[in-house]
């Protein structure tokens, strides 16, 4: 058969296609213009993404510390025990739940097992469950509308909706018993720090009043402008209206009576009281028996949960961005009891960084400043996300009241949840100013954190 007739056939029968050669291999595409398959398989291309950002969080251990990637970790990991708790519940309930993802953006790597997606995005900055019909405005196939979260009773749309927040109550609970009962505690109230007599300086901020006095860890404080120092409280009190003065501190070094002279500082807890710059040397913690270190874990997480709504009511009351995480740096650190961490501004708000960063300071000083800071997270990411207005899970609590309410008769109401999508963007708007404003600060202006 001729070229002519390979080209063109007049019986009817295919031909070769216009624009190919014969190639030794095969049929190939005679212009180079033409698009190109993927240089690796999907499967391998996948698991090669994974595998960069494990190298990431590996190089981070390296260049920011292994205390940073610890708290880091322990970050992601309080955000998958989250969206668990609602899986979990969501399947218990009969709820179809599709995907399951670690982070958000770009799909890394995935797999799916059953009806369920489970994968992890590029970035590690959250979580996520999908459950079917979540709200009026998603179209659902017939067939699948009784699994869907709007078609089950009150109760188990209750029971999914507040179950990331109760995860987050049960591991601060948890946490704040193992600290309590296998690590060892000072106490909130640290009353070893403030009323143990002959209580000597153990450490000194870099820059600060003391250091440019001249103290030095070890030395034990007698006096402050004539005023008795019997242990670190008095300290505070004879501080207290010092600010910006100039004062004497008698200090005992080596069995030898000193004097040093300079000039007190501002405390940052309030910007109005006196700050020295010194941490005292904390006395060996103690240990509670397991139902001792329960109930003292149950009744400070009730303390800790009003203190979190209050700073949440705060902020949100437009009185300004009070500093949210405040009472979670005060947990168990020398430094902070002096004012140190964030001088200058006693109310700022921190990012995920300046969180990293705080958690990677508390991590350093001991395993019990590191668990009372992931319990204090705990509670507070816990609160915030019922807080009434979606897309958080109040939001979902206040919908599903909402609908049994106005359900009677037989009749299940449904709201319409379009109309509470305005006062949604607004909030999550507001959000994410904030965050964006608190993280490029913790960059730009990194938290005075010792260590």
């Amino acid at each position: 058969m001729s070229g002519d007739d390979r080209t063109s056939r007049t019986d009817g029968a295919p031909g070769r296609p216009r624009g190919w050669v014969t190639w030794p291999q095969g049929r190939r595409p005679r212009h180079p213009g033409a698009p190109r398959g993927p240089l690796l398989p999907p499967a391998v291309s996948s698991w090669l993404r994974l595998a960069l950002v494990l190298g990431a969080l590996a190089a981070l251990g390296v260049f920011a510390g292994l205390p940073v990637l610890i708290v880091v970790l322990a970050l992601i990991g309080i955000v998958i025990l989250h969206e668990l708790g609602h899986f979990l519940t969501a399947r218990w309930a009969g709820m179809k739940v599709s995907e399951f993802y670690v982070g958000f953006g770009p799909r890394l790597w995935s797999v799916r097992r059953g009806e369920t997606t489970y994968g992890v995005k590029a970035i590690l900055a959250g979580a996520y469950v999908r459950i079917l019909g979540m709200n009026n405005l998603e179209r659902v196939d017939p067939v699948e509308e009784h699994r869907t979260y709007r078609s089950k009773p009150y109760w188990r749309r209750m029971s999914v909706a507040v179950a990331g927040s109760a995860m987050h109550f049960l591991l601060a609970i948890m946490l704040l018993w193992v600290l309590y009962s296998a690590v060892g505690y000072h106490g909130f109230d640290r009353p070893d720090i403030t009323q143990t007599p002959r209580w000597q300086v153990a450490r000194v901020v870099p820059e600060s009043p003391a250091d440019e006095m001249g103290l030095l860890p070890g030395d034990r404080i007698t006096a402050v402008e004539e005023r008795d120092v019997v242990n670190f409280g008095d300290l505070r009190g004879a501080l207290a209206d010092l600010a910006n003065r100039p004062a004497s501190v008698t200090v005992i070094r080596d069995g030898e009576t000193i004097q040093l002279h300079g000039i007190i500082g501002v405390a940052a807890r309030d910007g109005v009281s006196g700050f020295l710059g010194v941490g005292p040397e904390l006395a060996p913690p103690s240990r509670a028996n397991p139902l001792t270190g329960l109930g003292r874990s149950l009744s400070d997480f009730g303390f800790v949960v009003r203190a979190s709504a209050e700073g949440i009511a705060g902020l949100f009351s437009l009185q300004g961005l009070d500093g949210l995480l405040g009472p979670l740096v005060e947990f168990e650190s020398d430094e902070v009891a002096t004012g140190d961490v964030g001088a200058g501004d006693p109310n700022r708000v921190v990012s995920v960084v300046g969180v990293a960063q705080i958690g990677g300071s508390l991590a350093q000083e001991n395993v019990a400043a590191l668990l009372g800071f992931l319990a204090y997270l705990n509670v507070f990411f816990g609160v915030l996300n019922m807080f009434p207005l979606l897309p958080l899970d109040g939001g979902h609590v206040v919908i599903a009241t909402y609908e049994r309410l106005r359900s009677f008769g037989g009749r299940q109401y449904r709201a319409d949840v379009a109309k509470m999508l305005p006062a949604a963007y607004v909030f999550v708007i507001v959000l994410v100013t904030v965050g964006l404003v608190a993280l490029s600060r913790d960059i730009v202006d990194p938290l005075n954190l010792p260590g």
